[in-house]
This record gives C-alpha cells, sequence and structure tokens, in this order.
C-alpha cells in the first residue's frame, strides 16, 4: 500500500500540477515523500532492536502573498510501516497555518498547529505517541531609529496518548527582547522569557500534579558578529522553579545562538548552542546543553552535500531524575554524526540518501545505547 501511494505521487498527474491563482497571488503545492530506511535500534534503548522502515506521506500547501496578510496553509499525512514490529506501525496527520505581516510599522506572525507525533524518545527510552497543539504570536516594532521591540507569545500542548506511563504538559511563553543598532552590521540585545509548564501527573510511574515556572534573562548581538560570521548569540540566566513535588529551585546558565560562516561561494559551515531546561515525557525536568556543527557544499548545481556532528550533555533533576534503587541522578552525554547526499533530478524531483549515527552514554544502564541508521527517499513537488 505504501509502494503505491509513493508511486501515485511521483508520477506527473494532472491532479498534482501547481495550482496558482488570482493573477499569481495564490499558489497551491502538493508534495509526495517516499523513503525506506534500516534503523538499529527503533526504541532508543541498551537492548536494540533493529528494523526496516518504510514511510510515504503526502501534502497540500496553500500561499497566498496579497495585500498587507501573507497566508500559508499546510495538510498532511505521513504513514510509516515496520517490517518486523509492524506493532509501531503509525499514520500522523498534521495541519498547520501561518499569517505574516511584512510591510509596516508594526511586523510578526500568527501561527497555530496541530498534528500527531511518534517517536523514539531518547529521555524515557520508548517511543512515545502524542497529539501536539501549538500557537505562537510574534511581532517587531520599532520604537526609535535605534532602538526596537519584539514579543513572543506562545502556548504549547503536549497531550499523550498513552496516560499510564506519561504526563500531558501544557506550556504558556511570554517573551521580550529590547534591540539597539550598533551600526549597520550589528544589534545589541536584551530580554527576558517567562515559561510555566503545567501537568495533571496523570501518569502512573511518576504521579503528582506539578507546575514548573522558569525565569530567563539574556544578553546578546545579532547580525554580522565576526567578518564573514552571521547569525545570532546570547548567554544568560536562569531559575526554575518547581510547584507540587517538594523540589527545590534550579539556577543554571542559559544560552542560545546559531551562527554562520561563508566559507566560499560553494559551502557554508553553521554552529548552534543551546542551553535551557526542558521536561521529559513523565514530567523530570532536565538541564541540557547542545551544541552542533553543519557543513554544507554544493558539488554542482543538481548535488548537494551535508553533514552533523553534535554534543549534549542533559543533567536529570528532582526526585524523578533519581535512578532507581540508587541515590544517584541520571546524567547523559551524547554524540551524534550524519552525512547526506540530495541529487535535484528536475524542478519536481529530488533523491536523497543518508546515514546517521548517535551514541548516548549514561549511568542509567538501559539509556546506554548506539544507534546507526541510513536512509533513501524521493520527494516530488508540484
Amino acid at each position: 500500500m505504501l509502494v503505491a501511494v509513493a508511486v501515485a505521487c511521483l508520477l506527473p498527474h494532472p491532479a498534482l500540477a501547481l495550482v496558482s491563482l488570482n493573477d499569481g497571488a495564490d499558489h497551491i503545492y502538493v508534495t509526495g515523500t517516499f523513503g525506506v530506511s534500516q534503523d538499529s535500534n527503533i526504541f532508543y534503548q541498551k537492548q536494540a532492536t533493529s528494523d526496516f522502515v518504510y514511510n510515504a506521506g503526502l501534502s497540500a500547501e496553500y500561499t497566498r502573498r496579497a495585500g498587507w496578510i501573507g497566508v500559508n496553509v499546510t495538510a498532511a499525512i505521513a504513514s510509516t510501516h515496520f517490517d518486523k514490529n509492524s506493532g509501531e506501525d503509525f499514520q500522523n496527520p498534521q495541519l498547520s497555518a501561518e499569517f505574516t505581516k511584512q510591510t509596516g510599522r508594526t511586523t510578526g506572525s500568527l501561527s497555530l498547529s496541530a498534528q500527531r507525533q511518534n517517536r523514539a524518545d531518547s529521555d524515557v527510552n520508548l517511543r512515545t505517541a502524542s497529539w501536539n497543539y501549538v500557537s505562537a504570536l510574534n511581532f517587531h516594532y520599532p520604537v526609535i531609529e535605534r532602538y526596537s521591540f519584539s514579543g513572543t507569545l506562545g502556548y504549547s500542548w503536549i497531550n499523550y496518548e498513552d496516560h499510564t506511563l506519561y504526563a500531558d504538559l501544557k506550556t504558556y511563553t511570554l517573551g521580550a527582547n529590547l534591540f539597539y543598532i550598533l551600526d549597520n552590521a550589528h544589534d545589541l540585545f536584551a530580554g527576558y522569557r517567562y515559561r510555566r509548564g503545567d501537568s495533571p501527573g496523570n501518569n502512573g510511574s511518576n504521579p503528582g500534579r506539578f507546575t514548573n515556572i522558569d525565569h530567563a534573562f539574556n544578553l546578546g548581538v545579532s547580525g554580522r558578529v565576526l567578518p564573514r560570521v552571521n547569525g545570532a548569540i546570547s548567554v544568560g540566566y536562569q531559575i526554575r522553579q518547581p510547584r507540587g513535588r517538594g523540589e527545590r529551585d534550579y539556577h543554571e546558565l542559559t544560552s542560545t545562538g546559531s551562527l554562520t560562516y561563508s566559507i566560499n561561494k560553494k559551502s557554508s559551515l553553521t554552529g548552534q548552542l543551546s542551553k535551557d531546561f526542558s521536561t521529559t515525557a513523565t514530567g523530570t525536568s532536565i538541564d541540557s546543553t547542545t551544541a552542533n556543527l553543519n557543513l554544507q557544499y554544493a558539488i554542482n548545481a543538481r548535488l548537494t552535500a551535508s553533514s552533523d556532528v553534535g554534543w549534549g550533555r542533559h543533567r536529570f533533576l528532582g526526585r524523578g531524575g533519581i535512578i532507581p534503587k540508587t541515590t544517584l541522578h541520571r546524567e547523559d552525554t551524547s554524540f551524534n554524526w550524519d552525512a547526506l547526499l540530495n541529487y535535484r533530478f528536475s524542478q519536481h524531483l529530488n533523491v536523497s540518501a543518508g546515514y546517521y549515527f548517535f551514541e548516548n552514554w549514561s549511568n542509567l544502564s538501559d539509556a546506554d545505547f548506539v544507534r546507526h541508521s541510513w536512509n533513501l527517499s524521493l520527494t516530488s513537488r508540484w
């Protein structure tokens, strides 16, 4: 069935043609995908289970570029089949909408999305299935010539299908940044973020309603940070205040950044850094630090290559982070590497092949694992 869907997506067919309306202001795109992969560890745990995985997807996208408000609406469905572990098969629908304003004094965007997600989770070393609902409002307003103000309002709800193991999480975010134009190439900014995570604590493994309140303060620079290096980076201080479990407050540094170095016309190197609090599917707080380097190289007009190398350190906090039958808190260190080739046959058909490696070292024995996989995928867009 998956093969039939993929073939139908890839064959030129009038129903999949690009549609333009209202003198080119409105567009409808249809994209079909098909892929096959071999995964050595589909559950991300020490007792590795390998399998061949087949996936197919179909999406329709509507865009409008007319007037002050731009519109992007996408509806998609993805289907995945496991060769040996068919009980893990899933279908993930998705619906998203984004409204953007890029002209006038005040600019910004409003985004809404709902999607089902099924994935292997390295924090709980099992596969999780959930419905994820996200909404966000972002805006930017120039106050005077050198000063501008940006803000964000966000809400997300992770609704897990298995409430015997996992606890739902609702997150509310409020953030603001003040920008100062230093010169034509640099902006300095200072910001504050408030984040509240609420859970009914409806999972049997870690019961009890709880709330996490985060306060984060940061200073940063954006634009041309160094010669031929563009992006933004910030550092700061954050506080997590757990409520409902008798845990103490946690105080840590926080950082986020993405910088791109243009090596030449064909290649670029991008580095990303993140240090932040997060919450697992079982409600445990984590202090996570991750770093990643990505290399992009255009071999020719049709063939491109990319590679990623990354590192992470994750400290599990509070009572939920204690390893059973010990007094130790779980700590994980991870390393990942991948390489990807993408070939554009035409404006409608892309083929890609990749190899992925991930290793996790942990003082929790079940979380100490290695994963490697390869995949081949076809994508057709009309």
